[in-house]
């Protein structure tokens, strides 16, 4: 029979199956079958600690802290944080620089929108003077509708204006030749 040749067994001492599609271990080198080829299957000895596993991150400082094969990671972690884990320093201001100055508004935005008259920062529904009331506007005394108020005006159907007599037609101060000369010099 030509067919006991193709073939190994399976290196593990409880198996040794043959089989026809064996696979070698890339640390010990030692040929095993499909059930028993990674290296934890078959406790390969000459496996690296962490092969297949990952390294638990500390949820306080966000450091990865390594652990011994077998060892337990929750007993690892305790001991990190006793030894003095040290979180990342808050920061000073507890109002990020790019939330809403407007009051009662709770908007963050990507990027800094600060307005031209009062220096303050504001979201885009509140970026307008008139939408969040700016001192420059107040000092003004211009009494300015808000960007939802122009909305709402415009969409009112508006009156048609009452016909004239005579249409009157303005005529040009300057003639368009004299403003073409004027323009390209």
């Amino acid at each position: 029979m030509e067919l006991l040749d193709i073939g190994q067994h399976c290196a593990n001492p409880d198996c040794k199956r043959l089989d026809y599609l064996p696979t070698k271990c890339h640390y010990c080198k030692k040929v095993y079958c499909f059930d028993h080829s990674k290296p934890s299957e078959h406790n390969c000895n000459d496996a690296p600690s962490g092969d297949g596993e990952r390294v638990p991150t500390c949820p306080l400082c966000g450091t990865p802290v390594p652990i011994v094969r077998g060892e337990d990671p929750n007993l690892r972690m305790e001991q990190h944080i006793a030894k003095g884990c040290h979180p990342p320093p808050a920061t000073v201001s507890s109002k990020p620089f790019n939330s809403c100055s407007f009051n009662r508004c709770k908007e963050r935005v990507a990027i800094r929108l600060t307005c031209s008259g009062c220096g303050k920062n504001y979201c885009i529904k509140h970026r307008l003077e008139p939408d969040h009331m700016c001192d420059k506007s107040k000092k003004g005394n211009k009494i300015m509708p808000s960007a939802s108020e122009l909305v709402t005006n415009e969409s009112k159907p508006k009156s048609k204006p009452k016909p004239t007599s005579k249409p009157t037609v303005k005529k040009p101060k300057k003639s368009i030749k004299a403003w073409f000369k004027k323009i390209f010099k």
